[in-house]
């Protein structure tokens, strides 16, 4: 790799570094630049081009001021920036006020490692490692909080790229790790050419800009080259529907219930006139008991059976032992169940977790339930048994629709499967295996919300359905490399004079 051949030299500046230390008001603004690019950037509606920005001016500052005051800046800017999603933690998800900050802190501090580690390689001359490992600390992180945090993937920044179709792409390949490392090499690579060890020397400059053009030259290409590739399965038509109700989970013998339910029934010919062969229904629609469900059968088999579809519908099933939170899918004659595996914390902690996948009879068509899509490993367990389209009921809070729907179609482009997702407070969104939004509609503006799709579900694998998480193992592993070299220099190699001497910015890496 190109960062073992790297000499070793630290970076100088002129006698006038003192100074550069920084007035305090460059530092601010550098700080509010971040936290202000990462507040827009971020979120439930993000700007995207704005992401790529976000960490650029501290980044770019912390290898011309001391250790301390790095690390400081980069707390507070991260910190600051991603309070723009306090109100949905605390108030719409009601998570405690104590585990909301203590998120939020584990990521200011997840960035306060990546500049720290750029600012100490930069400074120390290692340029090239710098710029590949930085963003490979932030990417392999991002992973590992994954695999403990019940919000799985949620909070990644890979998803601000959703709609960004040639960059997103590249999930199919490394999972959306890929696309955290972009987000945090491309500011990190502007950092490195303004770095005192690039700023004047045309050699470290010119092998930064190489890694920057081969960086988006395969990420644009690829991204270009996959969106070419067509859909080529047998058409098949989705209808998703929505009818507004008062909240989720309506007991099967209350009169609201019995009213929503009669809508959708009214409503189902509309969809198969309209060609639809299964027709999507939000999650929580009823809340059943066994012998509830008996009744339910009989009018979904039958509804079924009428409009030559299958229905799928979320259900709360409770029962003497346990509340499990269901997608039922009715066809004539018959019926089968899902049970959702990742339940949202707090709102869900009653309920048992599914562990099993289900497939819909004779199809290639998988059930999964709002939250499961944040999880990557179960739409690649899906994918591995066959699965080419998932069927998705969700449950949103209005202003998340968003962000969740696109979650769901990242999950598609990572294993090339067509997504087909209701949500009740949320969007009618289908995407196909590359991503493309086929519909989107948002729901709760009229009573009823619906919406028929034609997609070409084809089961191709991609890498990143064949390989899962290499890309993130492999940026722990230069994580691993680039801390290695980080302490691994001698005391006795470090230049003794203070930083303050102003001969040599490496001083001040302990400072």
């Amino acid at each position: 790799m190109a960062f073992v051949s790297e000499t070793a030299a630290p970076s100088t500046l002129s006698e006038d570094a003192p100074r550069r230390n920084g007035p305090l008001r460059w530092v601010l603004a550098c700080v509010i630049a971040s936290a202000v690019l990462l507040w827009l950037g971020t979120g439930l509606a993000p700007v995207p081009w704005l992401t790529w920005l976000a960490p650029l001016p501290v980044v770019a500052m912390s290898s011309h001021v001391r250790a301390r005051t790095a690390a400081s800046a980069a707390f507070v800017a991260w910190l600051a920036g991603s309070l723009n999603m306090w109100t949905y933690f605390h108030s719409d998800l009601q998570m405690p006020a104590t585990v909301v900050a203590a998120f939020l802190v584990t990521q200011a501090l997840v960035f306060v490692g990546v500049v720290t580690l750029f600012r100490a390689l930069v400074v120390r001359g290692r340029i090239l490692t710098a710029v590949l490992c930085a963003p490979a600390a932030w990417s392999g992180t991002e992973y590992l909080l994954s695999l403990v945090s019940p919000g799985g993937t949620f909070a990644s920044l890979a998803y601000t790229q959703a709609e960004v179709l040639p960059v997103v792409q590249l999930t199919a390949v490394t999972g959306i790790w890929g696309i955290s490392f972009l987000l945090m090499a491309a500011p990190i690579l502007m950092a490195a050419l303004l770095a005192p060890g690039t700023a004047r020397q045309g050699g470290p400059r010119l092998r930064v800009a190489a890694v920057a053009v081969s960086l988006a030259a395969l990420t644009l290409g690829y991204g270009t080259w996959h969106l070419w590739t067509p859909d080529a399965g047998q058409p098949l038509t989705i209808g998703l529907i929505d009818v507004r109700q008062s909240e989720d989970s309506l007991p099967v013998a209350s009169p609201e219930a019995r009213r929503v339910l009669d809508i959708y029934l009214r409503e189902l010919p509309a969809l198969a006139a309209a060609g639809a062969q299964i027709a999507v229904l939000p999650e929580k629609v009823l809340k059943a008991s066994p012998a509830d469900l008996v009744e339910l059968e009989r009018q979904l088999t039958r509804a079924a059976a009428d409009n030559q579809m299958t229905i799928v519908v979320g259900v709360t099933v409770k029962d003497t032992a346990s509340v499990r939170n269901a997608a039922l899918a009715y066809a004539a004659g018959s019926v089968v169940r899902y049970e959702k595996q990742h339940l949202v914390s707090g709102w869900e902690d009653h309920m048992t977790p599914g562990a099993t996948l289900t497939l819909l009879p004779a199809t290639t068509a998988g059930l999964a339930i709002c939250k499961d899509m944040d999880h990557p490993q179960l739409v690649r367990s899906y994918h591995g048994h066959g699965a080419d389209l998932l069927l998705v009921p969700a449950l949103d809070v209005d202003r998340d629709g968003w962000l969740h729907s696109r979650i769901a179609v990242v999950r598609g482009i990572e294993n090339g499967v067509v997504v087909a997702r209701a949500a009740g407070h949320g969007r009618l969104t289908a995407s196909d295996a590359s991503g493309r939004i086929l519909t989107d509609i948002a729901t709760g503006g009229t009573d009823v919300t619906a919406a028929t799709v034609t997609v070409r579900p084809d089961r191709g694998a991609t890498l990143y359905s064949q390989l899962g998480d290499w890309f993130a193992w492999l940026c722990l592993a230069l994580t691993a490399v680039a801390v290695s070299l980080r302490f691994g220099t001698r005391r006795k190699n470090r230049p003794a004079a203070h930083p303050e001497s102003g001969t040599n910015l490496s001083q001040s890496a302990v400072g």
